[in-house]
C-alpha cells in the first residue's frame, strides 16, 4: 500500500510508527478512527493532506478538528477556520473519508481564562484548545489525535526552554506521543513541508502573529535561529542529541519521584500530603520534583515557577519545625505538624492587593504570575519592550488612579479600563509601574499578557 504514497506521506507514516502507532494494527481494529487538529497553517494543512492519502490507502476514517480562538481579528481567524472546512469538503468530494468539526470559543473566553490562570494569553488558548480536543476525541472515539509539530518547532522549543531556565524534563522537548496525542512530523523540517504543498499546488494560511516579536518563540525563530545557522552549522544535531540525553536523565528522576508515598486519600477534596520524615530524606532535586508532581496531580492551572519553589524550600529549611503556609496561583503549600500538605485553593481576585519595590533584575512572583526584570520587563514570559529605571514600584489598581494621556491631560484609570472592556474581576490583576518617591506617578500599565492592551507614558 505504501507504494501509492508520495515520499512525504511515507515519512508521515514512518513518523506514526516512530510514535508507536502500527497502522496495520489500526486497520484490523474494529471502529478505529484517526483524528487530526488543523489550523490552516502549512504544517497542519500538509498533515491533513498526507493523512488523507494514508487513511484512504488503509481504509480508515479521518476526523478533523479546527478551533477558532477569536484572539486575532475575526476576519482573519474565521477565514483560517473556513479554509480548513473547505479543504475537508473538497477532499470528501474527491472520495476521501474526511469529516471536519469547527469549534468556536466564545468571544473573550480566552481573555477571561487568562486573568483566572495568570499564565498569559497563549497558555490560556492552549488550555481551551486541548479541552476542545478532548471532547472531540471522546465524541468520535478516536484511536489517536495527530498534531502538526515539526522539527523546527522542536528546535525552537528546546531553545526557548533553555533560555527560560526550564527543568531538565522540559529539555526533552516536544514528545512524539503523549496519551492520545501523536506528533508524526517531528522529524520533518518546515522547508520540506512547504515543498510538499507547493508540489501538490496546495495553499495555506499565514498567521499574522507569527511576525510579532513580542512573543519569545517568534524572536527565537526570526533572530536567534538565523544567527545559529550562519555561525554554528551543526547546532541542530547537537541540540537534538542533548535532548535525547536529557530524556534518559529525566526517566531516572521520574522513577525516583514515582517511589514517593503520597497520601491521596483527600485528593477528591483537593488535598495531598506527604510525611515530613519522608520528604526530609529526599535530595534537593527530588524535593523540587515531588512538589511539582503533587501540584500537577491536583491540576495546577499555570506553570509553577522555580523561584517560588526555591523560596518555599528555603522557608521550609529555616522554619525550625514551625507551621507555615505559602501560596502560588491556585495551589497552597503548607507544613503542619508532621506532614507537608499541597492543597488546591480557589483564588479570589476582588480583594486582591499587591505592592513591591523592585530594585534589581530578577524574577518575581505575583498573583498575576511572574515578572521577569531584565533589560526590559516580561510578564509571564511575554516581553513588553519597556526598560525600567530602578527603583520602581509595581502595584495593582487603586480607586482614583490617573494616567497621563498623549495630549498632556490626565485620565482616570477606571475610564481606561472601561474603554478596554476590562471586567471588574480582571482589574486587580493588571500591574502598574509607578515612580518611587515622586508622587507615585504611573509610568506604565501592562495588560496585553491578559489579552487587553498596554499603556506606556511617553
Amino acid at each position: 500500500m505504501e507504494a501509492k504514497l508520495r515520499d512525504f506521506e511515507r515519512r508521515i507514516l514512518s513518523g506514526l510508527q516512530d510514535c508507536g502507532i502500527n497502522i496495520l494494527q489500526l486497520q484490523k481494529t474494529p471502529d478505529a478512527v484517526i483524528g487530526a487538529a488543523v489550523s490552516g497553517g502549512a504544517d497542519s494543512i500538509s498533515l491533513l493532506y498526507a493523512l488523507s492519502e494514508i487513511t484512504r490507502c488503509y481504509k480508515l476514517p479521518l476526523k478533523i478538528i479546527t478551533v477558532n480562538h477569536f484572539i486575532r481579528p475575526d476576519e482573519e481567524s474565521s477565514a483560517d477556520a473556513n479554509y480548513v472546512i473547505e479543504c475537508c469538503r473538497s477532499l470528501k468530494a474527491e472520495g476521501y473519508d474526511v469529516e471536519c468539526q469547527l469549534v468556536e470559543l466564545g468571544h473573550g473566553e480566552v481573555t477571561r481564562l487568562t486573568a483566572e490562570r495568570g499564565g498569559g494569553i497563549e497558555e490560556a488558548a492552549r488550555y481551551l484548545r486541548y479541552k476542545a480536543f478532548e471532547a472531540f476525541a471522546e465524541k468520535y472515539s478516536l484511536s489517536i489525535l495527530c498534531l502538526a509539530h515539526n522539527k523546527n518547532d522542536q528546535l525552537e522549543t528546546l531553545l526557548m526552554r533553555f533560555l527560560q531556565g526550564s527543568w531538565l524534563e522540559a529539555g526533552v522537548g516536544i514528545r512524539g506521543k503523549r496519551a492520545l496525542y501523536v506528533r508524526p512530523m517531528l522529524g520533518i523540517e518546515r522547508s520540506e513541508i512547504e515543498d510538499y504543498l507547493k508540489e501538490r499546488g496546495i495553499s495555506w494560511r499565514i498567521d499574522s502573529t507569527n511576525s510579532d516579536t513580542a512573543y519569545l518563540r517568534n524572536r527565537i525563530r526570526q533572530l536567534l535561529v538565523p544567527l545559529l545557522n550562519q555561525n554554528f552549522p551543526s547546532w541542530k544535531n547537537g541540540l537534538l542529541a542533548g535532548a535525547e540525553k536529557a530524556s534518559l536523565d529525566s526517566q531516572l528522576i521520574e522513577a525516583e519521584v514515582e517511589k514517593l508515598s503520597i497520601d491521596e486519600s483527600q485528593k477528591e477534596k483537593g488535598e495531598l500530603s506527604i510525611l515530613l520524615s519522608d520528604f526530609d530524606s529526599l535530595s534537593d532535586g527530588i524535593k523540587f520534583r515531588s512538589l511539582l508532581k503533587m501540584a500537577n496531580m491536583l491540576g495546577l492551572e499555570c506553570r509553577l515557577s522555580y523561584s517560588f519553589l526555591k523560596d518555599f524550600l528555603l522557608a521550609y529549611n529555616n522554619s525550625s519545625g514551625k507551621d507555615f503556609t505559602k501560596s502560588f496561583s491556585t495551589i497552597e503549600f503548607s507544613v503542619k505538624k508532621d506532614r507537608l500538605f499541597v492543597k488546591k485553593a480557589k483564588k479570589i481576585h476582588t480583594d486582591l492587593v499587591f505592592f513591591a519595590i523592585i530594585e534589581e533584575k530578577g524574577i518575581y512572583d505575583f498573583p498575576f504570575g511572574s515578572l521577569t526584570v531584565g533589560e526590559q520587563l516580561s510578564f509571564n514570559g511575554q516581553q513588553t519592550g519597556f526598560s525600567p529605571d530602578f527603583p520602581f514600584c509595581l502595584r495593582n489598581f487603586c480607586i482614583g488612579d490617573e494616567v497621563l494621556t498623549a495630549d498632556g491631560k490626565m485620565k482616570n484609570l477606571a475610564d481606561v479600563f472601561a474603554d478596554w472592556k476590562v471586567s471588574a474581576e480582571d482589574r486587580p490583576l493588571i500591574p502598574l509601574i509607578t515612580e518611587v518617591g515622586k508622587g507615585d506617578k504611573i509610568k506604565a500599565l501592562f495588560a496585553s499578557f491578559l489579552g487587553y492592551k498596554d499603556w506606556i507614558v511617553k
